[in-house]
């Protein structure tokens, strides 16, 4: 399988929709995804990410899902201390191939969201056919499916780290995921079985190189 991860175009927030701009760098998204020829189309409810989706699925003749689980949420947004040596307590924990392991935040109050963040990608995976065993993915389904979600920059950094089993915090400060920017994993099962999510890339915006946006 393979998973692409999109954030929406540049934002009218207080709409929640795209400016000139962001229109733009959505139609310029679409012929990527033509050449992707993507099997599952999904959405955060946020008219942002879904008017991202908008010229992609008029170009392909297909409707994207919505997928509650991945709208933005502002605990994403909360200031990362990274610098104050008395944040030492909070945290949340991620499973590695060894068990459970407690990851520093810098936000506690945040903790509860990317937690629930990791149960729904465990549960959007399984139904893709790839069960989540500590670091690891069992597929009980291999597939050739092409996944598309678009949806958000605080949440799809989030989901990156989760994927990646980095620490969150470190990816909102130093990944910088542009408006329609793709990020691409493939799942793809060794002979034990297992599948390891493998970056092919992250926050690649070349579909835009050649418009001057």
């Amino acid at each position: 399988m393979e998973l692409y991860i999109i954030r929406h175009g540049d934002p009218d927030y207080a709409n929640d929709t795209l400016t000139e701009k962001g229109w733009k760098e959505a139609e310029a998204l679409a012929p990527r995804l033509l050449r992707i020829q993507p099997t599952d189309l999904y959405a955060s409810p946020l008219g942002r990410a879904q008017d991202t989706a908008r010229p992609s699925c008029k170009a392909l003749g297909m409707e994207f899902t919505v997928e509650n689980w991945m709208v933005e949420s502002m605990d994403y947004m909360k200031r990362c201390a990274l610098d104050d040596p008395t944040q030492t307590d909070a945290g949340y924990t991620v499973t590695f191939a060894d068990g459970p392991t407690l990851q520093k935040d810098f936000a506690p109050e945040r903790a509860a969201t990317v937690e629930q963040m990791i149960r729904d990608s465990d549960a959007f995976l399984a139904r893709h056919g790839y069960v989540r065993e500590g670091y690891r993915y069992r597929a009980v389904e291999e597939n050739e499916r092409k996944v598309c979600c678009f949806c958000h920059g605080g949440f799809g950094s989030a989901w990156i780290a989760h994927l990646l089993g980095m620490y969150p915090v470190f990816n909102w400060h130093q990944f910088a995921l542009r408006t329609t920017s793709v990020t691409h994993f493939r799942f793809h099962a060794s002979e034990s079985g297992y599948a390891v999510p493998i970056a092919i890339y992250i926050g690649d915006v070349s579909h835009l190189w050649d418009t001057g946006l």
